[in-house]
């Protein structure tokens, strides 16, 4: 009898799921003709469906829409009512800021501050300064927030022109402030913005400016004859024309600074922030004094991408004391970054320290990245790979789809609005915590969203949950087109997830299509050598097409840097031409310094990323785990 039961209760629930979805299905047929009613202005057909669409998920985004377009006519209840109902979604938001807008307009500065919550938009920001002087806010306050929006070095917009006018006119500005703004405006190159500026300032204000815009049109001969008594803007004005120099001649502008420092009693700051501009100058243009120029300066004003250059350095020279040096010298949170660790121990380990280099090596070599795996292969240990997915209970699923506002952006992508969708996912998992954010990812892997459900375990810090993470999506047509090829499949696996995160539409901005981002242009090519007709770009996003001719493109790369796989990777991402122009200028370097030094950060984030997925995708297919050490072979075999 319980067994019947069961039986009973099994098909009952069978049956639900079937009427909810057969229900659900016709509910976005009425949502689809609704929406377009609503596009075509057709309201006596869009009144008539919309009763019907009361209890589905993308109700509140017919309304919005409807909302949204009718700002001027719409009843502040109406308005207030909808974002009490759906402020924390995407489109609630959005309506938030446009129902601001339109409150600027009408100067209803009272809603205004109502309905206002802090924005990202500088010209809300403006606005909300402006609706609390106009209502008696305390003006103090307020003043001191629109110096903050005003004192930047590019232009705002024009909904600052009010408050704006009020800082003009308060006790707050001077002309030191006009000065500090123009400074901020000469270094980011906008002097339209500083000339604008320059009706703020007196006569002799004004002739100072002059003697900058000389200075900026004409650096060395307005250096040469430069005789103005020292002062903070004369000191600015120097400071400013040798960094033109330095752009294209660093010998030219060193001469420059020695000489003015002689002269004029520059602060310690502009001291260490010249310093390090002309050694940045002198790096940039691969000067044979660049790396004593780079170890002079001042550590207090050394910045991360200063710390990059100076590696880099040090590794095309190979320079092992000096990276030893420089990294020391590190703030300690950056010390201890995997990056900064690898190549520490390899110093420490071409330094002759080769037991406590072994050490440092073994302690990094537990960690699941590629400067882990790198640290692993220099003492041939293997790889920590470690598949850690949390336990995904039914009362987890089940709190994750009663999240309205999830099932909303699962919804978008079942109507065919997938930008919609991630946009609700996006501001959705915002406001979830680092647990319910594993577990939405967890279902975003499962319903096939898998660009999502990485950015969501990684926002989670959930980097171990490699099933999720490195999922194997349309492995037959994979492990097909690289047998075809004979390429390994996890190389291949590696591609797609860097290229595409297995989006079988991918479109990038420079026109690359599908899940392997071909070029038309490139897809083309191949396909005239497969002997495959390509009708049109469409026929490349075909998962089928795409894979034959991303693993033959792939095999062609490699054959053509001799089986060597850190180039064909470079080549894919880059081109072959900047591969081989690479290849040439480091060719005797070790592979891993090598990398390091690719002139493209995008290239350089795509080796290191792709060679280290081929590893995971190598345990995730149950393959032999390959040392990155293979793919890292000499770039030159003549060197040996």
């Amino acid at each position: 009898m319980k067994q019947m039961h069961a039986v009973f209760c099994t098909f009952l629930l069978l049956w639900s799921i079937a009427v909810s979805a057969d229900s659900l299905f016709g509910e976005q047929l009425v949502f689809k003709e609704a929406h377009q009613a609503l596009k075509k202005k057709d309201f006596a057909t869009y009144y008539q469906l919309l009763p019907q669409l009361e209890t589905y998920p993308l109700y509140y985004y017919l309304r919005y829409r409807q909302l949204k377009s009718n700002l001027k006519t719409v009843s502040y209840g109406e308005l207030h009512a909808f974002l009490q109902d759906y402020s924390d979604t995407y489109f609630g938001e959005q309506l938030r800021q446009a129902w601001l807008g339109q409150l600027a307009k009408q100067n209803d500065w009272t809603t205004f501050i109502d309905v206002y919550t802090p924005q990202k938009s500088t010209a809300l920001q403006c606005y909300y300064a402006q609706a609390r002087l106009m209502t008696s806010h305390d003006v103090y306050s307020v003043m001191a927030d629109v110096k903050e929006l005003w004192l930047v070095g590019k232009s705002q917009p024009t909904a600052c022109n009010y408050i704006f006018g009020r800082l003009y006119n308060s006790a707050l500005m001077d002309d030191q402030l006009v000065w500090t703004r123009i400074h901020l405006a000469m270094q980011a190159d906008k002097t339209s913005l500083a000339n604008s500026l320059t009706k703020r300032l007196d006569s002799n204000g004004q002739l100072w400016f002059s003697q900058w815009m000389t200075m900026h049109k004409q650096p060395k001969n307005t250096l040469d004859t430069f005789g103005m008594p020292d002062s903070q803007i004369a000191r600015r004005i120097i400071l400013h024309g040798i960094r033109r120099i330095a752009r294209k001649d660093f010998d030219e502008a060193k001469f420059y600074w020695d000489k003015f420092q002689l002269r004029y009693a520059f602060s310690v700051p502009q001291i260490g922030e010249m310093q390090r501009d002309l050694a940045f100058a002198c790096n940039k243009q691969e000067h044979p004094f660049a790396m004593r120029q780079l170890t002079k300066v001042n550590k207090e004003f050394i910045d991360p991408e200063f710390n990059e250059i100076r590696l880099k350095l040090a590794l095309r020279e190979q320079n092992w004391q000096a990276i030893a040096d420089f990294i020391t010298e590190l703030p300690e949170q950056q010390k201890t970054s995997l990056k900064w660790r690898y190549w520490y121990a390899r110093a420490l380990e071409r330094g002759g320290k080769i037991f406590t280099a072994r050490k440092e090596y073994q302690k990094l070599a537990k960690e699941q990245d590629y400067y882990g795996f790198l640290a692993a292969d220099q003492i041939g240990a293997s790889y920590q790979i470690e598949d850690r997915a949390p336990a995904f209970t039914q009362a987890d699923q089940s709190a994750l789809l009663a999240n309205t506002h999830l099932m909303k952006a699962y919804e978008f992508y079942q109507v065919g609005m997938p930008k919609n969708g991630w946009r609700e996912w996006q501001h959705t998992i915002e406001q979830l915590s680092p647990h319910q954010q594993e577990r939405a990812a967890m279902i975003a892997s499962q319903w096939g969203w898998h660009a999502k459900a990485f950015k969501t375990a990684a926002k989670a810090g959930a980097f171990r949950n490699l099933s999720v993470r490195f999922p194997l999506p349309f492995r037959e047509n994979v492990e097909e087109g690289a047998n075809m090829q004979a390429l390994n499949p996890a190389w291949v696996y590696g591609i797609v997830r860097q290229e595409s995160a297995f989006q079988q539409h991918a479109r990038s901005r420079a026109g690359a299509l599908g899940l392997m981002q071909l070029m038309p242009a490139t897809g083309r090519h191949v396909a005239r050598k497969l002997g495959i007709r390509l009708s049109s770009r469409q026929d490349i996003l075909d998962i089928d097409t795409n894979i034959m001719l991303g693993t033959a493109y792939l095999r062609e790369v490699l054959d053509q840097f001799d089986g060597n796989y850190v180039l064909a990777t470079a080549a894919y991402n880059a081109g072959p031409s900047r591969a081989k122009k690479w290849s040439r200028a480091y060719a005797c370097l070790p592979a891993d310094i090598w990398i390091e030094l690719i002139p493209f950060k995008e290239t350089r984030k795509y080796v290191k990323r792709v060679l280290f997925y081929t590893a995971i995708f190598e345990e995730r297919l149950g393959r032999e785990v390959n040392p990155l050490r293979v793919a890292l072979a000499p770039l030159n075999q003549l060197c040996g």
